[in-house]
C-alpha cells in the first residue's frame, strides 16, 4: 500500500533530522561544556548587537533561572502520541547527560483516563508526575451534573458567520467557565503537585484555550507555550494579512490540499494567553518558531487529510517535539516590538507582516526564513555560534 511505503520512508527521514538536533545538543552540553546560563548569556551579547538591524529589543523566548533548573510541561488531552515522544527525547538526553539543560516536570491533561486520555499511561511509562482535573467531572461537580456533553457545552469558538453562534452573553458565560473556573482549579493542583515553577509548556493535543489562570500561581512569570499545528503558517491572505491555514487536526490540513500545495508541512507556533473574549478569534496567531520539513504530495488525490496530518505529525511534529528536551530552544530569542517580516502568498509572492521577529542562536529566522527552512544549514550555523 502506497500510504504505509511513505509512512516508512518518512519515519526513517524524521529520525535522521532528530538525530542530529542530538548530536548539536550533545556536543553542546558534553563536548563544549556549556550550561543553560553560559549559552543564554552567549545568546544575548549577540541579540544586544542585532538590536538596531531588527529595529528591537530582543528578549529569550524561555528566560534560563540563576538558582534552578529550567522547567517544561506537557499539555495534552487525547491520545497523547506527540507527548510521548517528547517525554521520550529527554529519556534519550539522560542517557548521554547526567544534567539535562530542561527537567520535564510532568504531564497534565484536562481528560482522564476514563475519558480516553492516554496521559496517565505516558506519566507512568517514563515515570514522570501526573497532574489531571477530568473537565467533564468538575463540570458535573460544580455545574450541571445532569449536561451530557460539558465540552460542547461550553463551546465557545464559531465561525463568524455560524448560525448556531450563541448570544455574546452566553459565550461570556461559557469563557468564564472554561478559562477563569476551571483552569483556575486545575492550575491549583499543578501548584500543589510540582517541586518548581514551570519555564515552558507544550502543547501536545490540549483542547483549550491556555489562559494565565493556569499559572496565577507564578505571578508575573508565565511560561512560554508552543504548539505544534498541521499547517505551514508562512502563507498569508494578501487582502486580511491573516494566516490561510488555522484550525484544528486535518482542517488546516484540508485547506492546504485545497489550494493544490503539494509540498505540505507544520508549524510549531508561540501561545498567546487568551484572558479575555476579545481574543476568541486570535486563534493560530502567535508567533512563528519553527517550520518542518514538509511532505511532498504528488496531488490533492493521493491521501486523504488525515492521513497527511500523520505523516507530518511524523516528519515535523517529532522534530519539533525535541527543541525542548535537548534544550535547544534556549537558543529562540523574540523582539520585544512587532517588525516588519517576511511571508508569502499562495503565488509565491512576498508579503510583509508585521510580528515578533524570531532569532536563533546568532540568526533573524522568521517568517519565510524560520528555523526549519534549510535545517541542515542551520543546525551548522548554530554549531559554528557556539564553537568555543
Amino acid at each position: 500500500m502506497l500510504f504505509d511505503k511513505v509512512k516508512k520512508e518518512i519515519e526513517k527521514l524524521s529520525s535522521y533530522n532528530i538525530e542530529k538536533l542530538h548530536q548539536l545538543s550533545k556536543k553542546l552540553w558534553k563536548d563544549e561544556k556549556y550550561d543553560p546560563i553560559e549559552l543564554q548569556n552567549k545568546c544575548i551579547a549577540k541579540w544586544d548587537e542585532l538590536e538596531n538591524e531588527i529595529g528591537s529589543k530582543i528578549n529569550p523566548l524561555v528566560k534560563v533561572p540563576e538558582d534552578r533548573p529550567v522547567t517544561n510541561l506537557i499539555f495534552g488531552s487525547g491520545s497523547f502520541s506527540t507527548g510521548d515522544f517528547q517525554a521520550a527525547q529527554y529519556q534519550k538526553m539522560r542517557r548521554y547527560l547526567d544534567e539535562p539543560p530542561i527537567v520535564l516536570q510532568g504531564i497534565v491533561t484536562n481528560k482522564s483516563e476514563r475519558s480516553g486520555c492516554k496521559g496517565k499511561m505516558v506519566a507512568s511509562k517514563y515515570d514522570i508526575p501526573y497532574i489531571s482535573l477530568d473537565f467533564k467531572v468538575w463540570y458535573h461537580e460544580n455545574v450541571n451534573k445532569k449536561e451530557s456533553n460539558p465540552i460542547a457545552a461550553t463551546r465557545y469558538w464559531f465561525q463568524k458567520q455560524d448560525p448556531n453562534k450563541p448570544t455574546a452573553n452566553e459565550i461570556a458565560k461559557r469563557f468564564d467557565l472554561r478559562q477563569n473556573q476551571f483552569h483556575k482549579a486545575l492550575g491549583e493542583e499543578i501548584e500543589k503537585n510540582l517541586t518548581y515553577p514551570t519555564d515552558t509548556v507544550s502543547a501536545r493535543g490540549y483542547n483549550f484555550q491556555f489562559c494565565s489562570n493556569i499559572f496565577s500561581h507564578q505571578k508575573n512569570a508565565l511560561p512560554m507555550i508552543n504548539d505544534t499545528h498541521p499547517a505551514d503558517l508562512t502563507y498569508i491572505d494578501p487582502l486580511t494579512k491573516e494566516r490561510l491555514y488555522p484550525g484544528w487536526q486535518s482542517q488546516a490540513v484540508e485547506l492546504m490540499l485545497n489550494d493544490n500545495l503539494l509540498r505540505v508541512r507544520g508549524s510549531l507556533i508561540g501561545i498567546e494567553y487568551m484572558d479575555n473574549t476579545k481574543q476568541i478569534n486570535e486563534l493560530d496567531e502567535g508567533p512563528l518558531l519553527a517550520v518542518g520539513q514538509g511532505v511532498n504530495i504528488k496531488s490533492k488525490s493521493t491521501f486523504q487529510p488525515s492521513q497527511v496530518q500523520e505523516l507530518i505529525k511524523l516528519m515535523d511534529d517529532r522534530l519539533f517535539c525535541a527543541l525542548e528536551p535537548t534544550g535547544l530552544i534556549l537558543t529562540w530569542g523574540i523582539s520585544e516590538q512587532k517588525v516588519p517580516i517576511n511571508y508569502q502568498t499562495i503565488t509565491g509572492e512576498k508579503i510583509v507582516v508585521l510580528q515578533p521577529a524570531i532569532v536563533v542562536g546568532d540568526k533573524i529566522l522568521s517568517g519565510i526564513n524560520a528555523f526549519g527552512n534549510d535545517l541542515s544549514r542551520q543546525l551548522k550555523e548554530l554549531i559554528d555560534f557556539f564553537h568555543h
